[in-house]
C-alpha cells in the first residue's frame, strides 16, 4: 500500500480563503485491475489505496463473469448488461420496490432529508462508474459464497437470473456485486466531497463487508432516529480508520488524509464532512480530534468580554459595527498536543492579527455551536427593508456591542455567557471568526444575522425566555452555515 506523502505546501480551505487546513499531501491511490483473489470461496479485493471509482472498478470482474457465462443475448432482447445495472441503479434508490434504503422525503427532519438527497446523489456516481468502466478484467471460472442480502430482483432480471441462460453459482456473482455497491453507496454517506475519499483496503477483507456492522448501527439510526454527528463520524472511522481510538470525536487524521466537518470546507452542510488531501499532525499517522468538552452543558462558564458601546434602537449601520475591527492576518488549525501517546487529541483554530492580537478556539466546540445555532429568517419579498442601513433595520430596544477579538480572547476557563438578560450583538467581517465565536460561546441561544436579514427577525429566533441573554452575531457574509438553523439539532 503507497503511503502518502506530505509536502511543505499549506491547503487554504475552498470556503475560507484565509483558513488554512494543514499542509498538502499527495495521496496515492493505485486501486487494482487484478481479478478478486478467492479463497476456499472467499473474495477480497487485492490490499491497496483505492479511490471509490477503483473500488467500483475492482468489482467489475464479478459482473463479466456472470455476462460471460450468460452468453451472447438474444436478438430483440434488452441487454443483460443493461438489465443488470438497472436492477443495480434501482437498488440504490430510495423510493423503488427494490430500493435498499428506502427514505420518504422527510421536510420535517433536515438531518434525515440531507442523507437521503446524499443516498441519491452517491447512487447515481456508483451506477454512473459501474457503466463506464473500461477494459474489466475476466476469470470466466469465477466462483464465490455471497450471503443473501435480501436485495429484491426485477421481475426480468429474475427470469434472466434463473432461467435457461444462467447457472446454478452466477447468483451468487451477481449478488455480490450488487451488495458490494450497496456497502460502497453507505459507507459513503458521510461525505460530501465523496468521489474525492481514499480509501485503504487492508488484508484479507471481503471488500466493505467490513463495515456492515456500522453500517447497521448507523442505518437503524437513520431510520428511527434523528441522525447524530456521533454516529456520522463513527461510520466514517469504519470505512478509513477502523483501528483508531473508540471515542468518537468529531474528526481525524488517517495516513491518507485528514477527515473534518464540511462546513471547514464551506459547506452548509449539517451533518456531513470533508476530506481534505491534508497532515495536521506529523507525528502521527491516525490521531482522533476530540472534544475540548465532552459534556459542554456541564463546561464551566466564564463571562462575556465588556461591551464597547451600545446600539440604540432602530438604528442599524453595518459598516460602523465593524470599523474597529483588526484585519486577519492568518487563520490555521493546528493540533493542541502533537506527538503524544495518546490516539486522539484537540484541534484548534488558530486566529492572528495585524494588530498583533491572537486567539485560539477548540474545533470541536464551534462544530457544535454551528449545530445548535439559530439563524435569523430570511427577509420576505416586500419585508420590512431600510435600505440606507445596509438592507437591515435594527433591534426593536438597545443592545450592548460588544468586538470580536475582545470575545474571542476572554481567557477564562469554559464557555462565555453573562447573566445580563437581553441582545448582545458580536458584530464582524469575517465569516472565519463568525465560526470562531461559535466555539467561543456557550450555544444556548446564539442567533446567526448577515447582510440583507433584518435584525428584528434575530429578536424572535432561538429561545425567547426573559431576561436571558441572547447572542446575536452578525457577519456581512456567512459561509459555511444552513441555510436554515435548527439550534435543537444535537
Amino acid at each position: 500500500m503507497a503511503p502518502s506523502t506530505a509536502s511543505n505546501r499549506s491547503f487554504h480551505s475552498a470556503g475560507f480563503q484565509k483558513l488554512v487546513i494543514g499542509r498538502t499531501i499527495s495521496p496515492k491511490p493505485e486501486g487494482n485491475r487484478g481479478v478478486p483473489q478467492v479463497k476456499s470461496s472467499k473474495w477480497h479485493l487485492p490490499p491497496g489505496v483505492y479511490t471509490p471509482r477503483q473500488i467500483v472498478d475492482g468489482y467489475a470482474p464479478l459482473l463479466e463473469a456472470v455476462l460471460h457465462n450468460l452468453g451472447p443475448d438474444p436478438s430483440n432482447t434488452i441487454p443483460a448488461r443493461k438489465m443488470l445495472l438497472d436492477n443495480m441503479a434501482s437498488i440504490l434508490r430510495t423510493d423503488t420496490r427494490e430500493s435498499s434504503l428506502n427514505l420518504p422525503d422527510a421536510s420535517f427532519d433536515a438531518s434525515r432529508n440531507e442523507m437521503r438527497r446524499q443516498a441519491l446523489k452517491i447512487g447515481h456516481t456508483i451506477v454512473q462508474y459501474a457503466a463506464e468502466v473500461s477494459e474489466p478484467q475476466l476469470d470466466p471460472k469465477l466462483n464465490i459464497r455471497s450471503p443473501c442480502e435480501g436485495h429484491l430482483l426485477k421481475q426480468s432480471v429474475a427470469q434472466l437470473m434463473f432461467g435457461p441462460r444462467s447457472q446454478m453459482h452466477l447468483m451468487q456473482l451477481y449478488n455480490e456485486w450488487l451488495h458490494q455497491m450497496v456497502l460502497l453507496r453507505d459507507a459513503l454517506l458521510p461525505f460530501d466531497n465523496y468521489e474525492e475519499v481514499i480509501i485503504p483496503i487492508e488484508g484479507t477483507k471481503l471488500g466493505l463487508r467490513h463495515t456492515e456492522q456500522t453500517r447497521s448501527q448507523f442505518l437503524l439510526e437513520l431510520l428511527t432516529k434523528s441522525i447524530t454527528q456521533k454516529s456520522v463520524v463513527t461510520s466514517a472511522k469504519a470505512l478509513l480508520a477502523p483501528r483508531l481510538s473508540t471515542s468518537v470525536g468529531y474528526g481525524f487524521q488517517y495516513e491518507h488524509g485528514v477527515i473534518l466537518p464540511a462546513f471547514l470546507a464551506g459547506s452548509p452542510s449539517l451533518r456531513l464532512l470533508h476530506y481534505f488531501p491534508v497532515e495536521v499532525d506529523a507525528t502521527a499517522k491516525e490521531v482522533l480530534f476530540d472534544y475540548e468538552f465532552q459534556d459542554y452543558y456541564g463546561a464551566p462558564r466564564t463571562e462575556v468580554s465588556p461591551r464597547s458601546g451600545v446600539l440604540q434602537e432602530n438604528t442599524w449601520d453595518a459598516a460602523a459595527l465593524t470599523a474597529a475591527e483588526p484585519n486577519l492576518r492568518r487563520a490555521f488549525l493546528e493540533v493542541d498536543q502533537p506527538g503524544g501517546p495518546s490516539t486522539s487529541t484537540l484541534l484548534k483554530l488558530k486566529l492572528e492579527f495585524e494588530n498583533d492580537e491572537s486567539a485560539s478556539v477548540d474545533v470541536g466546540q464551534i462544530s457544535r455551536g454551528r449545530r445548535y445555532s439559530y439563524r435569523a429568517d430570511e427577509i420576505e419579498a416586500g419585508g420590512n427593508i431600510d435600505a440606507k442601513s445596509g438592507g437591515t433595520v435594527g433591534f426593536t430596544n438597545a443592545s450592548d456591542v460588544h468586538p470580536s477579538t475582545a470575545v474571542l480572547s476572554v481567557t477564562g476557563q469554559g464557555l462565555i455567557t453573562t447573566e445580563k438578560g437581553g441582545i448582545h450583538l458580536i458584530p464582524t467581517r469575517e465569516a472565519v471568526l463568525g465560526l470562531a465565536l461559535l466555539g467561543k460561546i456557550f450555544p444556548e441561544n446564539t442567533i446567526l444575522l448577515s447582510s440583507g436579514q433584518s435584525a428584528r427577525k434575530a429578536e424572535t429566533a432561538g429561545k425567547t425566555f426573559a431576561n436571558k441573554p441572547k447572542f446575536v452575531i452578525y457577519c456581512e457574509d456567512w459561509k459555511g452555515i444552513p441555510k436554515r438553523g435548527t439550534g435543537d439539532e444535537k
